[in-house]
């Protein structure tokens, strides 16, 4: 009889990750009921792990810490009582409560993995080297690198704003619970009448702001103010809602000016910017923000986004011979499966295909590409995954990620609320300026 699960981290080598490890360790142990195994290679440690149950491999010498970590993780069959079941976890894997234990009864065999929040083609630039990318991906990164560089001034200007910072976050939330039906997009609907409501809904509010145009073209030239203001009442009695933000602000004793992204309060004064961040950046690089369209522009204006390509499906056909018919398959992450016996052949096989990409210049260290081409090897590749509460990716730098507090978090778009029960915190870890790990670090502090 298969025994209880168990949970496996694997460490080795880097002392930022033995330290990311010593954190995470008390929260899993405050909530799971369960044993936790740790499996390292101790001659590659400078930091000691916290924990008594330890498993010690000689790993490979010629690897690198990285190589060996992936190495020690997908080999973990060889070191375990194969009779049980294990869940692993990424050191950046924080437990939030005592439904982690719940993940043991999601496995399908042979192996089960949770989604990642990318798919191929955008993951493609972070697993293989692409001449036609590798420009672009340097250039998020030094955006990235910025944004990070002057964070502390926007939580210094955030702090001194005061009571009114609070304010003007709670306006904007109440703004996202308000908005319209039409302003929403198709992909929140999950239903054919869903669906039709809501395409009900856009033609409703075409007909109404061409009509209210129209009707009011011959003042236009002289009253613009007046006829968006005028508009804004209609779309009130026609939706119950807000149309502009602006008006929406007023409500709440704030003057907002879009186009500046400045605060006022009722008596004029201004008391945030919400431009902090961005008026930083450019002071210090040639990047520039489009105030129009929302996104960064490099020096020759080309708009500046993480690159997407075909590299490596392409490498995945050439390399093992695998073809994945899907081109933008939304693949797997590695930071959290469960295994037992039934995944030793998955596990032996992404074993040898990521240390076959080791020694191959065009791959970069990662196993999600080597993962890529055993799911498809075995033609599992539409298998059943964990729900998204068992690894939910707080990816810092995700655009539409929105936390709500009490972690609970929103994608901008999106009805549905999610509230992990692990959270896999993919940038950031520490930053004690981002309002998700203080309350990771409370968790902590309160125990």
């Amino acid at each position: 009889m298969e025994q209880p699960g168990q949970f496996v981290f694997v460490v080795c080598g880097e002392d930022v990750h033995l330290h990311t490890l010593n954190f995470s360790l008390p929260l899993l142990r405050r909530f799971t009921r369960r044993g936790i195994i740790v499996v390292t290679d101790r001659s590659r440690n400078a930091v000691p792990i916290e924990h008594d149950v330890v498993i010690d491999v000689d790993t490979p010498r010629h690897l690198t810490h990285h190589q060996a970590a992936i190495y020690l993780k997908a080999s973990l069959h060889r070191y375990l009582d194969m009779d049980g079941m294990y869940c692993y976890l990424d050191t950046d894997i924080i437990a939030l409560g005592p439904e982690v234990d719940g993940i043991f009864e999601h496995f399908s065999p042979p192996i089960t993995f949770c989604t990642d929040h990318c798919r191929m083609p955008m993951f493609s630039p972070s697993c293989v080297y692409h001449p036609g990318t590798e420009a672009l991906v340097e250039e998020q990164r030094e955006l990235d690198g910025l944004r990070a560089r002057f964070l502390e001034l926007e939580r210094a200007h955030q702090q001194a704003a005061g009571p009114h910072y609070e304010q003007i976050k709670q306006i904007k939330e109440a703004f996202n619970q308000a908005r319209p039906r039409h302003s929403r997009g198709f992909s929140n609907y999950y239903s054919l009448s869903g669906k039709a409501r809501l395409l009900a809904s856009k033609l409703l509010f075409k007909a109404l702001y061409w009509g209210a145009f129209l009707a009011a073209l011959p003042l236009l030239p002289f009253r613009k103010s007046l006829f968006a203001e005028w508009f804004e009442s209609l779309h009130q009695r026609f939706f119950h809602a807000p149309f502009r933000f602006e008006y929406f602000a007023r409500r709440y004793g704030y003057r907002y000016s879009p186009k500046e992204q400045l605060w006022y309060d009722a008596e004029g004064k201004l008391v945030f910017d919400d431009n902090v961040l961005v008026k930083a950046i450019e002071r210090h690089s040639a990047f520039r923000w489009d105030r129009v369209h929302f996104y960064w522009k490099n020096e020759s204006g080309r708009r500046v986004s993480w690159p997407q390509s075909d590299a490596l499906r392409q490498l995945i056909r050439e390399k093992f011979g695998v073809v994945v018919a899907q081109k933008n398959w939304q693949h797997w992450n590695g930071g959290v499966f469960l295994f037992n016996r039934a995944s030793i052949p998955f596990l032996e096989q992404w074993l040898e295909w990521c240390l076959a990409t080791f020694d191959d210049p065009l791959w970069k260290t990662r196993d999600q590409g080597a993962l890529i081409a055993t799911a498809w090897k075995f033609g599992i590749q539409n298998h059943p995954t964990l729900p998204i509460e068992y690894n939910f990716i707080a990816d810092y730098y995700h655009p539409r990620l929105q936390y709500l507090g009490g972690f609970t978090f929103r994608f901008h778009g999106s009805e549905r609320l999610v509230r992990p029960h692990f959270l896999h915190i993919y940038h950031h870890f520490g930053d004690q300026s981002w309002d998700v790990w203080r309350d990771v670090e409370g968790l902590n502090v309160g125990h």
